[in-house]
C-alpha cells in the first residue's frame, strides 16, 4: 500500500511541472573499502561498528533505543536523490535498518527509512529529537508489510527524492510513500540502526542536479582542494566500475540462462534417445553410401580396363564415346565420395554429443 498525503499536489508537482533540474549527477559514493574517520568506529558494551570486507558492520547491543550515524564531514543536500544498499543479519532476530535523510548534523532533525527482519517498512520523522510516524498505523507502530523487501541475509536497495517539495520513499525500485513536504534546510545523509539490531551497509550514492553538482564542487574546492579532486576522482572510478558491474552482470544472466537450457537438454531422456535414433540413421545412410561406392569403383575399374583394351587395338569414337561414359561414372563416384564424407563428419559429432551426454548421466 503507498501512503500519500495531498495526493493529487504531490503528484503534479513531483511528475512535471516543476523549472527544477532532476539530481540525476552523482555527487558523492561511499564503498566502504576502508577505514575512515567519516564513520563513526566503536566497540563498547552498547555498540560495534566497523568498517571490514567492503561494508560497515553494525550491531547495537543495548535495546534501550535506536543509533544514528552521520558522516563527521561532509556535504549537506537538498534537493537530492540518495540510494542505499543494506543487508539485515539473519542470525539476530528483531533488527531492524535504515536510511537517514536531509538530517541536521546533529541528529536532531530527519526523516527515517527503517526495514525489518520481519520484512515490513516503517518512515518516520525526526523532529526536536522525537520521533513521529509517517507510514502504517499507531497499532502498528507505523509498521507496513511488504513483500518487495528481502529477506535478512539479502541486500536490500533504499531509495530516497526530494524534489520540488515533493518526498518520495522507494524499496527495491518501488514507490512505497510519496508527500508534498517543506523542506528548506539541506541536511545530510546517515544511517539508522534500530534497537537490538545487527546489519551492515555496503553502498551509498547521493545524486543531485548539475547546478547543485556545481555549488558543491565550488565549496570543496574552497574548503579543501585536495579533497576536492580525490572525490571528483574517486566519483568517475565508481561511475566506470558500476558501468561495469551492470555489463558483468548482464553477461552473467545470459551465461545462467544458456547453462539452464543446457542443463535442461541433457537432462532429458528423451534428447538422449532421439540423438541415438539420429545415429542410427546415419549409420544405415552411411552402410548403404559405402555399398554404392564399392559397387561404383568396381565398375569404374573395369571400365578404365575396358579402355586401355579398346585404345590398344581400335579407334578414335569408341575411345571418346567410353571416355564420356567414364567421365561420368567418375562424377558419380566423387559425389558419392563427397556425400559419404559429410555423412562421415555428422556421425562423428553426433557421436561426441552423445558420448558427452551419456558421461554426464
Amino acid at each position: 500500500m503507498i501512503y500519500r498525503i495531498t495526493l493529487a499536489l504531490a503528484f503534479i508537482l513531483f511528475l512535471g511541472l516543476r523549472v527544477a533540474e532532476s539530481p540525476d549527477q552523482l555527487i558523492w559514493t561511499e564503498h566502504f573499502d576502508h577505514a575512515s574517520t567519516n564513520w563513526r568506529t566503536s566497540n563498547s558494551p552498547d555498540e560495534l561498528y566497523l568498517i571490514q570486507g567492503g561494508q560497515y558492520v553494525l550491531q547495537r547491543k543495548s535495546s534501550n533505543g535506536p543509533s544514528i550515524i552521520l558522516p563527521e564531514e561532509g556535504d549537506l543536500y537538498g534537493e537530492s536523490h540518495t540510494e542505499m544498499e543494506l543487508t539485515l543479519d539473519p542470525n539476530q532476530p528483531g533488527s531492524s535498518l535504515g536510511m537517514v535523510f536531509l538530517a541536521k548534523p546533529n541528529g536532531s532533525s530527519a526523516y527515517v527509512l527503517e526495514i525489518n527482519d520481519g520484512r515490513e517498512y516503517r518512515i518516520r520523522k525526526i523532529e526536536e529529537s522525537v520521533f513521529k510516524e509517517l507510514s502504517g498505523t499507531a497499532k502498528s507502530g507505523g509498521w507496513v508489510k511488504d513483500k518487495q523487501i528481502a529477506k535478512s541475509g539479502t541486500k536490500n536497495r533504499l531509495a530516497a527524492t526530494y524534489e520540488s517539495g515533493v518526498l518520495k520513499f522507494e524499496i527495491n525500485g518501488k514507490d512505497i510513500w510519496v508527500s508534498d513536504v517543506f523542506h528548506p534546510e539541506k541536511g545530510k545523509v546517515g544511517i539508522y540502526v534500530g534497537p537490538a539490531s545487527k546489519g551492515s551497509v555496503q553502498e551509498i550514492r547521493v545524486y543531485v542536479s548539475s547546478e547543485e553538482a556545481g555549488r558543491i564542487k565550488k565549496d570543496r574546492e574552497d574548503n579543501d582542494p585536495v579533497r576536492a579532486e580525490l572525490t571528483d576522482i574517486i566519483i568517475s572510478l565508481r561511475t566506470t566500475i558500476n558501468a561495469q558491474n551492470k555489463e558483468i552482470d548482464s553477461l552473467n544472466k545470459i551465461s545462467s540462462k544458456l547453462e539452464a537450457e543446457v542443463s535442461k537438454y541433457e537432462a532429458n531422456p528423451r534428447n538422449i534417445r532421439k540423438l541415438q535414433a539420429e545415429i542410427k540413421e546415419l549409420n544405415k545412410e552411411k552402410a548403404t553410401l559405402n555399398w554404392k561406392l564399392t559397387k561404383a569403383s568396381r565398375e569404374i575399374a573395369k571400365l578404365e580396363k575396358f579402355q586401355e583394351n579398346i585404345r590398344a587395338k581400335q579407334g578414335g569414337d569408341i575411345v571418346i564415346k567410353l571416355t564420356n561414359a567414364l567421365g561420368e561414372e567418375q562424377e558419380k563416384s566423387r559425389g558419392l565420395e563427397k556425400e559419404n564424407t559429410e555423412l562421415k563428419a555428422q556421425i562423428a559429432a553426433l557421436e561426441v554429443e552423445l558420448k558427452k551426454y551419456l558421461k554426464d548421466e
